[in-house]
Formats: structure tokens, C-alpha cells, sequence
């Protein structure tokens, strides 16, 4: 008789909502994705990747098959959800890009116009 074998990574969320980490964790998290944004802006690519699985690892998601996480800067809702970067959607209020999740795209879209 076979086993099936069962990945850890099966189990663990997608996306992860900061006000489900404890308030150190959370402030950890932003920090670094705070950074690696600050290596990405200066195309410093590998040091922003290996922020983003720190990342991963603290908050204990799915590693997204990009590699890079998104924040959901939703403004009709700020869940702040953090989630694979891939999926994110993107709008323009003025000048300034907000990222919506999936969630937040399906539920309200928004496209800077409202």
C-alpha cells in the first residue's frame, strides 16, 4: 500500500492579515518590507529577494511561486493584507499607486476615478 505525501506547504495560508500576528511580528514584517521596497527602488534585487522569503518565513505563508510579497493599501477598506505580489492589482489615485489583493478587487475595485 502507498502513502501519499503530504508537502507542508499545502497547509499554510496564501496571504496573511498583520492584525493576526503578534504586534513584534507584525512591526518585523513591516520593517522588512519596508527595506526590501528600498532595495527594489535602487534595483538591488537579490537583497529585496532575500527580504521577501525572511518574510515569508516569519509569518509562515505559502511561498509565492514569484518570490516577492504585496501589502494591500486597499483605501475603501485597508485590510493590509500580505499576499503573492503576482496577484496584486494595481490603481492610480493621483500620483500615488495603491495595491488592492484579490479579495479587495473582487469585492470593490477601484480605479482611482471614484
Amino acid at each position: 500500500m502507498g502513502h501519499a505525501v503530504m508537502t507542508h506547504t499545502q497547509n499554510q495560508p496564501r496571504e496573511i492579515h498583520p492584525h493576526r500576528l503578534s504586534a513584534p511580528t507584525a512591526n518585523q514584517v513591516n520593517e522588512l518590507l519596508d527595506q526590501a521596497d528600498q532595495y527594489a527602488d535602487n534595483r538591488e534585487l537579490a537583497a529585496s529577494a532575500l527580504l521577501h522569503r525572511e518574510v515569508i518565513r516569519l509569518i509562515g505563508i505559502r511561498p509565492p511561486a514569484s518570490g516577492e510579497l504585496a501589502r494591500c493599501t486597499c483605501q475603501a477598506c485597508y485590510c493590509a493584507a500580505i499576499f503573492d505580489a503576482a496577484k496584486a492589482r494595481t490603481y492610480l489615485d493621483g500620483t500615488v499607486e495603491f495595491v488592492q489583493c484579490e479579495t479587495c478587487a473582487d469585492e470593490h475595485r477601484l480605479t482611482g476615478e471614484e
